[in-house]
């Protein structure tokens, strides 16, 4: 049995016995058939140092699981799959979509989530489709917190430099996603009041004590939800706003190849 026939098998519940039904999770017309509003989508989130799963039925998130997790997503996704859909009371065979985080992030955990999505997606020929780490934690963001003012979301990359985007008040992009220093990615807001958020914002933080604007901390989560991917995937499905299923690399692996690592591998040798 092929790895995507074994999940198709599994997430339909041939595998395992399901004792929920799409009836107990969407409102029934009075010819008794089920009225649906908008696609249902599994979400999945593991690009980060933690791994999260929700499903998207008629608008409402169901079944969000989150957990940290900075190793142990490969052995851990397919069960959080699972317990997703449960909770949600649907099968694997009801979901229309899959969106998934694509980073920036850890290479190794996006490599996970975008192999399982595409999996998914080829089990059962349904579209898979992309969502920005960055724009996930941005939209996670309460209204209490943001209060009209522009969102900087700063992710960690675990090296020197953050990954960072600059949105405004509306949550639209307002720069492209980049890997920089601190002081760098204040830069990249617009004059005024900005509130800061991801799991990175500490560092912000500190670089900007002497910044001329007013910068602030929020309450959102630091890292991306599965909950707010399915949001964003089901705002923009059925048109071309959603991102490719591919990884989105902000800055070189630290791991290169000889033949990238520059002119100094072909340096001549002199004879004396």
């Amino acid at each position: 049995m092929s790895f995507t026939d074994y999940i198709k098998k599994m997430l339909t519940g041939q595998l395992r016995n399901n004792p929920h039904s799409a009836d107990q999770i969407a409102p029934q017309t009075s010819s008794g058939a089920i009225e649906k509003t908008g696609p249902t989508l599994l979400a999945i989130d593991t690009a980060s140092t933690s791994l999260s799963t929700a499903v998207l039925v008629n608008g409402e998130v169901k079944g969000e699981l989150y957990e940290d997790m900075e190793r142990g997503q490969a052995e851990n996704l397919m069960r959080f799959i699972a317990e997703s859909l449960d909770q949600a009371g649907i099968t694997f065979d009801e979901v229309d979509g899959v969106a998934v985080t694509v980073g920036p992030g850890a290479f190794t955990g996006m490599r996970i989530g975008l192999a399982t999505a595409r999996a998914l997606g080829l089990a059962r020929k349904i579209p898979v489709v992309g969502v920005s780490s960055l724009e996930a934690v941005a939209y996670g963001v309460s209204e209490r917190d943001q209060q009209g003012r522009n969102i900087l979301v700063a992710l960690d990359s675990k090296r020197n430099e953050i990954f960072a985007q600059a949105f405004d008040g509306k949550k639209r992009p307002l720069s492209a996603p980049e890997c920089v220093a601190p002081r760098q990615a204040l830069m990249m807001a617009p004059p005024g009041d900005t509130l800061l958020a991801g799991d990175a914002t500490p560092r912000l933080l500190t670089a900007a004590a002497h910044a001329p604007d007013a910068f602030y901390d929020c309450t959102t989560p630091g890292l991306p939800r599965a909950g707010n991917v399915a949001r964003i995937a089901a705002a923009r499905w059925g048109t071309d706003e959603n991102l490719p299923p591919v990884p989105m690399y902000l800055r070189a692996p630290d791991a290169r190849r000889i033949e990238d690592q520059g002119p100094a591998k072909n340096k001549p040798v002199h004879e004396e």
